[in-house]
């Protein structure tokens, strides 16, 4: 991710250290979803004595960038979640333990995975490996002496570890970063990066520009970003920069500034790539679907050939519109291009065939996912549990569950989450069980999965039996127990408790803020019930919370004047405010309130 690094003791020059990241690579798919691949890595650039065993590990976070907006959000929209649903920069306390203990943990074990060091190798060490060996028992980890440094004294306190008799080493640096994406610090790696730059022991070249770019936008804003680039040089201002900078408007749903940037590498002559036509696209299909077919035709007259990730994004907006024969017809053209749809395509198109209601055709899918992946792909297994839930088929879940000999934790959660869709809770509880046995602790994540199973089926009683259990198990509460809870109390019919728990845990917990379905889940409580007042009271408070690339919720909050069959004074004057186009749900419900305050007047 980073550019060439240089011992401070020597004036050595060591080559690149991290993988190289921009915005701009083809996006390829995998069984487990979308992954759009951000980041090119090479073999020959994995840090010094790590084995090419570990390059699928640091190519996955080191890819941190444009994943989480063309991978992660993608997939959770396609299960009917947002992305900002998720605790953003929050985590679950076991899951990022005080100090990162957990993560050190990790670090250790990669290390020792390193083969001992010859030949070549050693020339590129400034100290021979033994004595490296005896030394590195004694050193304190750089990733720690970052983590534990307060976020207004980086600077001094790596300074500090320099003059400790340490030194900088490709792998040490490599792995400082990734940790700190796979955490999702990214203001700890900016300051990180820029105290490397101002000790004068980076050497940037294009894709490390990018990179920097990219940890602006995200810590400081499109604005900073876009200011960085007139400092970087002239030979450097090239398609990567740009794309990347596109990739950060479109990951904050800025539609305005999207288009300037694409505008820009049309009029720069730049490359115009795939991967940055399938961002516009990812943009319209969540703010401005007419502008889909646009994009399109640009691509038909730059001779411009539609990726897997394209037809994918067609796919999802078909499904959406519930047109399944769009569907059908984007599938053929898949296979008239000579794209074979993969495992996660299928899926995808088995759950709007699901939601459309047409279950032969789903199922004709999922028997073709299961003879062609189940035997190779592990994780076809937790998708079939996924799928078959969904058609509520408990004998088909049964099965496929024989199936994994040897479930891993992903697998005991995509079953327990099985059972609790189809209310199967015995069978939940016993999967569960069973997961702890295979393991001495397991994160607060799956304890939540649990907890999820009876929040949707409105088991008070047994709730709350497991949080104390929860409790009495060690397991910290964050962001999603949080979340579980509050849906617990609203499906049991208890919405002012759920309010009150909500504002109690964001009081207490000021630096960890709840996850935005936690607000929505209230919110839509509220507006089913036609109470304005308090609906609007937890719209502002999410407002005020604050939770970037999400428009303010007004299509849910309009649901409680609907109820209340009130009309909504200055509502479209809001909205047009915060930048939030209505879509034809929303319009539609404002001319019914208008009708209805006509009428009403007409009668007085």
């Amino acid at each position: 991710m980073w550019p060439s690094i240089r011992r401070t003791a020597r004036s050595k020059t060591v080559g690149h250290v991290f993988p190289i990241c921009s915005g701009s690579m083809d996006i390829k798919l995998t069984g487990g979803g979308l992954s759009d691949s951000g980041c090119q890595v090479l073999s020959q650039l994995l840090p010094l004595g790590y084995p090419e065993s570990l390059f699928p590990i640091f190519r996955r976070f080191c890819a941190e960038s444009t994943d989480r907006l063309t991978n992660r959000k993608f997939c959770d929209e396609l299960q009917g979640h947002e992305a900002a649903d998720q605790p953003d920069d929050n985590f679950d306390c076991n899951d990022e333990p005080s100090h990162g203990n957990v993560t050190i943990e990790a670090s250790k074990k990669l290390n020792a995975t390193k083969p001992s060091i010859s030949g070549s190798w050693s020339s590129n060490m400034d100290h021979s490996a033994d004595l490296k060996s005896r030394h590195r028992s004694h050193r304190p980890f750089l990733f720690q002496a970052v983590l534990d440094a307060p976020s207004h004294s980086i600077g001094s306190t790596l300074d500090r570890w320099l003059g400790d008799s340490n030194q900088l080493e490709r792998n040490e640096v490599l792995l400082v970063l990734f940790h700190l994406k796979k955490q999702r610090l990214y203001w700890k790696a900016l300051q990180f990066v820029e105290w490397m730059e101002g000790r004068n022991l980076l050497k940037f070249e294009e894709r490390d520009y990018a990179c920097h770019l990219d940890l602006i936008a995200r810590n400081s804003g499109i604005e900073n970003a876009q200011k960085y680039i007139a400092r970087v040089p002239k030979p450097f201002r090239n398609d990567i920069l740009y794309e990347t900078l596109l990739v950060n408007c479109v990951r904050v749903s800025d539609i305005q500034k999207a288009e300037k940037v694409f505008r820009e590498i049309r009029n720069l002559s730049l490359p115009l790539t795939v991967s940055a036509c399938n961002q516009m696209i990812l943009l319209y299909k969540r703010v401005a679907r007419n502008k889909v077919a646009d994009i399109l035709m640009l691509m038909e007259k730059e001779n411009i050939k539609s990726s897997l990730f394209t037809y994918k994004l067609l796919i999802d907006l078909k499904g959406r519109s519930n047109d399944m024969s769009g569907i059908e017809l984007v599938l053929n053209k898949m296979k008239a291009s000579g794209v074979e749809p993969d495992f996660a395509t299928r899926t995808m198109v088995a759950e709007f065939y699901i939601s459309g209601g047409l279950t032969e055709k789903a199922e004709a899918v999922i028997s073709e996912m299961e003879m062609g992946y189940i035997k190779d792909k592990r994780h076809a297994i937790r998708s079939l549990l996924h799928l078959n839930a969904a058609l509520s088929k408990p004998g088909e879940v049964a099965r496929i569950w024989k199936l994994c000999t040897d479930p891993n934790l992903e697998d005991f959660m995509a079953a327990i989450e099985a059972w609790g869709k189809l209310g199967c809770i015995k069978q939940a509880e016993e999967t569960f069980e069973a997961m702890l046995e295979t393991t001495k602790k397991v994160s607060s994540r799956y304890y939540n999965a649990m907890l999820s199973v009876y929040a949707e089926n409105k088991l008070m009683a047994k709730g709350k039996e497991f949080v104390e259990r929860m409790s009495s198990d060690g397991c910290p509460n964050g962001p999603l127990t949080w979340e579980a809870l509050i849906k617990l109390y609203v499906n049991s019919g208890e919405v002012e408790k759920a309010d009150s728990f909500l504002l109690s845990v964001t009081e207490q917990n000021p630096d960890r803020r709840p996850t935005f379905g936690s607000y929505i889940y209230l919110l839509r409580a509220y507006a089913k019930k036609g109470d304005i007042h308090n609906a609007e009271k937890i719209f502002d408070r999410l407002k005020m919370v604050g939770y970037p690339g999400r428009k303010p919720p007004y299509a849910v909050l309009l649901e409680a004047y609907v109820n209340a069959e009130v009309r909504p004074y200055g509502f479209r004057e809001r909205m047009r405010a915060d930048g939030v186009h209505p879509v034809k749900k929303v319009i539609d419900h404002l001319k019914f309130l208008d009708k209805l305050y006509l009428k009403g007047a007409l009668q007085n």
